[in-house]
Order: structure tokens, then sequence, then C-alpha cells
């Protein structure tokens, strides 16, 4: 049973204040109140009266100068007439939300900093409510609890030609989990489900790539406004031996779990990484760290690139092919680096790895390009540099020490000794090749899912 709507504002009036960008209005109360016009999520046409309508708007419950997008909550008003300042925001419920099933909510309670179920008590539940959606809540409980969901109701729906529309409060890890079911079933699929993005996790890279970090209204509103488009992926597979590794590096697991799965390979649809971003995910993935959020990132960079007992950060050693394909006539060819060391190795299907961080900056959001980014030993004050470099609009990626091209294909054989240098990262995964493995990864050709993006 869901709980009690909260509470909302019914009023006869509102105004526009142009000049101050602002909604104003008299609460019932007498209150003179108004919101930014940028907190405005949307308006419908009043899904409770023939008439009317209802603006849902963020409103803040901290004092006034404070900045923390966390004490924000979903509000609405019921008007009877349309000011001419609110036309561009009004929309009709769009067909992702208006289903037979009920909207499917997973709230991912060990996401990031665990903010997600205050998230959805703020500002989800009531979306859902205000509009009369249906809706049915899971919590996660464990790593586990979407992978479960995916394969007991998602992956089941979806081949019974079921539409379904599935919001995850989560960080890129429920995706993953999404995408990595759904390609490695065997099943014949009727429909693709519709997947909507709360941005609640670390990196949140999905999310910030299609500017759904860009402010507090962004996730609801490409709810509301957007519309879903196929999500490109990739295959990793791996050489027997790999294991993934769980439990902050604690526990080793075979990759592939899944009777009808092929063997050997995790899809993805954000990253695949080896050296120091791999190795910088991997160390930071600890509960001690989550705590600091994306800066846990930045914080165990440090001490990869200055290591505390004062040597030089690690060179990683390996062989790297690439396959790439001629832009005029679709042939693709094969070339091998003539590099064998190496300090940062990805290849990316989204531009941006956290909302700031813009490491492919060519690379469209679901253009379905794979782009390889790759440069060699250096001192860490000097890969530091770089980094700082993809902090500002991408511009790593036109430094002389960079290799940055579109690619079809990648395989990397490893030449380390200790496993620590034969991590890899696969959508924030950990990935443990055995000593002389190799990994590939591959664009996939099959669509299987799709996400709601935004349309402005």
């Amino acid at each position: 049973m869901a709980p009690l709507e909260p509470p909302g504002q019914n009023i006869e009036r509102c105004s526009v204040d142009g000049a101050a960008n602002s909604l104003n209005w008299v609460s019932s109360t007498g209150t003179h109140r108004r919101v930014d016009l940028n907190n405005i999520v949307g308006v419908v046409r009043n899904p409770d009266t023939s008439s009317g309508y209802r603006v849902l708007l963020l409103e803040s419950t901290q004092k006034e100068g404070e900045r923390n997008e966390s004490n924000l909550h979903l509000s609405k008003l019921d008007i009877t007439s349309l000011p001419e300042g609110l036309s561009p925001f009004l929309v009709d419920i769009p067909t992702h939300l208006r289903r037979k099933e009920p909207v499917q909510v997973v709230v991912s309670t060990r996401s990031g900093t665990g903010t997600a179920k205050a998230v959805f008590q703020d500002t989800v539940e009531p979306f859902l409510q205000y509009l009369r959606l249906g809706y049915r809540v899971y919590e996660t409980q464990s790593a586990q609890t979407i992978l479960e969901l995916s394969r007991s109701h998602f992956l089941k729906d979806a081949c019974a030609g079921i539409p379904q529309t599935i919001l995850l409060l989560s960080g890129d890890g429920g995706l993953v989990d999404l995408v990595d079911v759904f390609y490695k079933s065997t099943k014949t699929l009727q429909v693709a489900p519709d997947i909507g993005l709360i941005p609640c996790g670390t990196g949140n890279a999905m999310a910030s790539s299609l500017g759904l970090r860009s402010g507090p209204t962004s996730g609801l509103r490409a709810l509301l406004r957007g519309q879903p488009s196929p999500v490109p992926t990739f295959a990793a597979s791996f050489s027997p031996g790999s294991r993934q590794m769980l439990d902050e590096g604690r526990q080793r697991v075979p990759i592939d779990s899944y009777p009808d799965g092929p063997y050997q390979t995790i899809y993805g649809a954000v990253v695949a990484s080896w050296g120091l971003h791999a190795a910088l995910v991997a160390d930071s993935d600890t509960a001690e760290y989550r705590k600091f959020g994306s800066e846990r990132f930045k914080m165990a960079a440090k001490e990869l690139l200055h290591p505390s007992d004062g040597t030089s950060p690690h060179r990683f050693h390996g062989q790297i092919t690439l396959a790439t394909s001629d832009v005029q006539t679709g042939k693709q060819s094969l070339r091998r680096l003539t590099e064998s060391e190496h300090m940062y190795v990805l290849a990316s299907l989204v531009p941006r790895l956290e909302k700031d961080f813009l490491i492919s900056p060519d690379t469209e959001p679901l253009g379905g390009q794979m782009r390889f980014l790759r440069f060699g030993p250096l001192s860490g004050d000097e890969a530091m540099r770089l980094m700082i470099l993809a902090y500002q609009g991408g511009q790593h990626v036109h430094d002389e020490l960079v290799t940055y091209e579109e690619i079809e294909w990648l395989r990397i054989d490893f030449h380390e000794d200790l496993e620590r240098w034969r991590r890899v990262c696969i959508d924030g995964r950990i990935v443990a090749v055995d000593e002389g493995g190799w990994m590939e990864i591959s664009k996939e050709s099959r669509q299987l899912l799709n996400i709601i993006k935004p349309c402005e």
C-alpha cells in the first residue's frame, strides 16, 4: 500500500515574473510565495478534475542562501487558468508513464552515499502520486537485488511482450545489472523496457552524459518531457580464469553465473578501462571511501599517482590491439600499438564519467560511438595535469601525450605478474584477469533496452 499523498496547494491564480524568472502566488493561508522557474518540473492538465492545471515544482526546506539539493521536496499547485509564462512547461503525460502495468521503481539503498530512499520519498513518490500513476517499489537488500529483479520480473515481462517502464534510483550499477541480464539471456524479447534514471550514485556516468545532473529538476523533467532511445552497449570478453571481484575485493566469483549465457562475458553501456582509472575505481570501492561521494576517486588517485612509499606511479605492462573503421568504406583494420607500457587505458560509450569529468568530448550520448583514450607512463604531477584538463571541458584530448580515436574493437593482453595490476573496470564492476590473460571489448549490434532521455 502506498503512503499517504504529500500535501499540495490549491490556489486560484498564480503569475509569472519574467524579470525575476519566478512563479508567484498567494497560498491558502495568505502567505506570498515564489519559486524560481528553473525549479518547475512541468505542468499537466489536472488529473483530478475536468478542468484546470497542476504545476509540479521543487521547493526547498533549507534556509535562504544554502545550496543543498537533498533538502528539496516536490510540491503541486492546482490552478484554474494558465499564465502565459507557464505555457512552455505544459505537457501531456507521455506514453511511457501511461501504461497498464505500474511503473517499476527500484530504490538502490546502497548506491553512492545512500540518498536514494530520501530522494524517492521527497521527490519521486510525490511525482508519481500527483500524476495519478500506478507504481510498484522495490528497495534493494543486497548487491544482487537488481540482478534478481531483472531475471525474475523485468526480463520475463519483456519476453511476454508487456511494455514496462523501470525507474532506477541508483548509480550506473543499476543500469549495468539490467544490461548484463538482458544481453546474456538467450530468450527472445518482444518489447524493450523503457528505463528512467534518477541519479543517486557516485559517478553517475550515464546520467551525467545525458544531462540528468544539470539541475535538481532534470531527472523528473526527463521522465515527463523525454522520450525513450536505444542504449548502445558493448561486450567485454575475458580469458579463462578471470574472476569478478566482490565485497571490497575480498571475494572472487566466476564472471558468468547464467546457465544460458555466453561464458566469460560481461555486458556494459558506459566504460571499460585498465590502468589508473580501473585501479582508482577498485581501490575506492569501500564503505569508508564511499562516504565521500565522488571525491573518493580523487582520494584514491592521489595514492596511485603519489605512492606513500615515495616510488613512481606504476607502469602497466601489456599489448594493446585496436580495430578501427574507415569512414568512407566502412572497412575495418587492425593496429597493434608499439607501446608496451601504459598508465591510462579506456574505451567509452559515453562522454562523461562524472558530471564535470568530460572524458570523451566528441562522443554523442546514446550515439553508439566507442572511443579509445590512452596515455603512457607519466609522473604523478603530469598525469594529474591531464586529469584536470578533463575537468576543464575535455581539453586533455588535445594534448600530444594522449591518444584519442574512435574504435570498433579493443584487445588487451596483460603482461603483469601481480593481480593488482591486472584489474579492469567494466561499468564499475572490477574483474581480475588471470596471469597471462586477455580482455576484448566489442560493440554490440543488438538493442534490447531503452533509456528515457531529455528532449530539451
